[in-house]
This record gives C-alpha cells, sequence and structure tokens, in this order.
C-alpha cells in the first residue's frame, strides 16, 4: 500500500468509527443517484449496461456520472445520465488544490446513492463517502470497502466485465435491462467522419476499420500484420481506415498503406471515430476501447486477442468474431511478454483475418440492432 493511501485510509478510519453496516436498499428514498465511472474507453462502454439498469429501475431519480473526460465522451447524449461531475483525477497536489470544489459540488447533488462502477480508482471510497449517501455500492476489493454500505466483488474469475456489474446491482435488486452496451452519435460527429472519408478519396466503397493498436505495446497487432491486411483488404474491394490517437500516428503512416487505405490515427477525435465505426461493413480491432464502441454501435467486430481473456473483456454482441493464435500461454493477462516475437499477436495472420471478414458479410452477418445515430436532445448538465 503507498502511504498516502494509508495515511488516507487510517484518517477515515477515524472519522468513520468503524465499517458501515450493511442495509437494505429502499428504493423509495432514493431520488437522486451518483454512478462512478473515471476510467477510460472501454471501462465505461462496458458500465453502459449497468447505468442503464439503474435509470429504468429508478425512472424517476437523477443519475448523474461522475466522470474522466474519455469517459464523458463516451456517456455523452446518452438519455441515462442526466448531470456529469468531472473527476479531478490522479491523486496529488493538483487533485488536492480542487478537492474543495469538487467536494462541494458532491454535496450538492443531495445524493441517496452512489454507485462505483470499477475497482480501478484507490479514492472511490472515499469519495463514495464523503457524499454522505446512505446507500454506498462499491469493490469489496478496495483497500476502503469499509466505507462502502454494500461493499461487493468487481472483479469474478470467468465472468465478464459487463456481467460482473450487473450481477452486482441484480444482488442489490436492481433488475439488469439488457447487456449490449450503448454509445449515442450526434450530427457533428457524422459530419466529420463524412468529411474525412470525402477529404481522403473514399466515396461508395465498402469500409473496414482497423485498430491495430492497444493500451499496452504486447496487445497491438503486428504492424507488418496490419499493413498487408490493408493491400488484401484493397485487392478484395474494400477501402480501409486505421483508426488510433495521437500517439499512434506515427506508427500507423508506417504500414506502407496501399491506396484505398488511409490512416486516421490523430486526425479524428474520438466521437468522429465513432462515426466512422458506426458507416463500417465491420472493423478489426485489438482488445480496445474502440474495439468496445463497435460493440455499442452495433457494428460487426472481428476481435483479435492475445494476453488478454476475451471470456471478460471480450465482444457481446452475437455476429462478432473473436480469434486468437492458439498460443498455450495465452491469455496471460500479462503487461508485457517474454516472447521475443509477442506470438500470441503474431500468429493472427492477415488473410486469416480478412477471411473472417468476408465470411462475417457473406452470411449476412451485418448491422443486428438499429444504430442509434442521435444523441438524446435533452442537453445534459
Amino acid at each position: 500500500m503507498k502511504l498516502h493511501h494509508l495515511i488516507i485510509k487510517l484518517a477515515f478510519k477515524a472519522l468513520s468509527g468503524r465499517e458501515e453496516p450493511r442495509i437494505p436498499l429502499d428504493r423509495a428514498r432514493v431520488r437522486s443517484i451518483l454512478v462512478m465511472t473515471t476510467t477510460a474507453i472501454g471501462d465505461t462502454a462496458m458500465s453502459t449496461p449497468a447505468i442503464r439498469a439503474v435509470r429504468k429501475n429508478f425512472p424517476k431519480a437523477r443519475v448523474t456520472a461522475l466522470v474522466s473526460v474519455a469517459a464523458r465522451e463516451v456517456l455523452s447524449g446518452n438519455a441515462c445520465v442526466d448531470a456529469f461531475i468531472k473527476y479531478p483525477g490522479r491523486i496529488n497536489l493538483g487533485y488536492l488544490l480542487k478537492l474543495p470544489g469538487f467536494l462541494k459540488e458532491l454535496r450538492a447533488g443531495s445524493f441517496d446513492l452512489v454507485i462505483a462502477l470499477h475497482s480501478n480508482d484507490p479514492d472511490a471510497g472515499p469519495i463514495a463517502y464523503m457524499t454522505k449517501a446512505p446507500w454506498r455500492i462499491g469493490p469489496a476489493e478496495s483497500e476502503f470497502a469499509f466505507l462502502f454500505t454494500s461493499p461487493v466483488r468487481m472483479k469474478a474469475p470467468g465472468t465478464h466485465f459487463v456481467d460482473a456489474r450487473l450481477k452486482n446491482l441484480s444482488a442489490l435488486g436492481i433488475a439488469p435491462h439488457g447487456r449490449h452496451m450503448d454509445f449515442f452519435l450526434d450530427e457533428e460527429d457524422l459530419v466529420e467522419a463524412r468529411a474525412f472519408l470525402s477529404e481522403n478519396g473514399i466515396k461508395g466503397e465498402r469500409l473496414i476499420t482497423l485498430h491495430p493498436f492497444g493500451s499496452k505495446r504486447n496487445k497491438w497487432w503486428p504492424l507488418e500484420h496490419a499493413g498487408n491486411f490493408t493491400a488484401l483488404a484493397k485487392v478484395a474491394g474494400f477501402a480501409t481506415v486505421v483508426l488510433g490517437g495521437p500517439k499512434e500516428a506515427k506508427a500507423a503512416e508506417a504500414f506502407g498503406l496501399p491506396a484505398g487505405a488511409v490512416s486516421a490515427a490523430g486526425r479524428l477525435s474520438l466521437r468522429g471515430s465513432a462515426a466512422l465505426i458506426s458507416m463500417s461493413d465491420a472493423m478489426v480491432t485489438t482488445d480496445s476501447g474502440l474495439m468496445h464502441l463497435a460493440q455499442a454501435l452495433r457494428t460487426p467486430t472481428i476481435a483479435l486477442f492475445g494476453p488478454d481473456d476475451p471470456e471478460i473483456s471480450g465482444p457481446v454482441n452475437n455476429d462478432s468474431v473473436v480469434m486468437r493464435a492458439g498460443i498455450p500461454c495465452a491469455p496471460c493477462r500479462s503487461k508485457a511478454c517474454s516472447l521475443p516475437q509477442n506470438d500470441c499477436m503474431r500468429g493472427i495472420l492477415p488473410e486469416e483475418v480478412l477471411q473472417r471478414v468476408l465470411d462475417s458479410i457473406r452470411t449476412g452477418r451485418q448491422k443486428t440492432a438499429k444504430v442509434i445515430h442521435f444523441r438524446n436532445p435533452k442537453k445534459a448538465q
């Protein structure tokens, strides 16, 4: 345990005096709810079924989301969220300077129920406690679990993150309303994507979006494989757009992209990239936040998995395909691979991936649910 975590823990132990008792949730008293999703794109997308369940079970309650910058981009326009509070970020001096204003905003919400949707941030327990909400649901794995009135296990071996979150809510009487993820586009997002296609001469072709990157380098599909895939896709009659952030822009340009393929890495916003995904016939992607956005947008997804386990973080839609190399040591959940060639990703071959794309299209496994293109017209605060 880090020293500052220990100091904070001891302070809250002294303030609370004891572990919080488990008390039954009184639904009739819940009028204001805070849901906490303060990490990245994928975690937030996988939280949307839980947020939808909260809204459906408490249709008259005001739902506020405590969000990171990335999380707000994912939830923007989601009708299940009425307002946002910005998460102050990593615990440091800047965090402490923001704390008085942040606490004032939290207290102004007069929350009756707080739900921490993942166990990534160590301050989730203290934040929940400081809202003074009578019901606080959060990770039992946390060192601050004693500050929740209902600590629940967030990590269950062999259980998908989506299902684990829904199961935790169900145990408290909050019924699930489907496991599909949500993402809502607006006209500005679509205009950005269309302009990019037009500027790059892509008009009328069948379109594949490709995201070979990941949060860790050992999750990347080898760049030469990605480049070869775009060449094969071109022969098969597809235009390919490579997606990624500014950090991946140089790597994407190094592919040696053929005519008909173009990199959008660092050139589109997150929401513009999402709009492009919604327009594509299929998306080829590693285990990443954009994979989960493809799921939320109901775009047929060819997911390339190496060190991570698709059972707990893979696609959830029926028209998705998970491809793995069959390496005995995978999944390993490792952040760095000891194999010199990162064989679990290198063994997924471009021609086999393209064949899966073609199979998906030929068998009619295209968008199996209506894509909701437009955001809720009600402006979130």
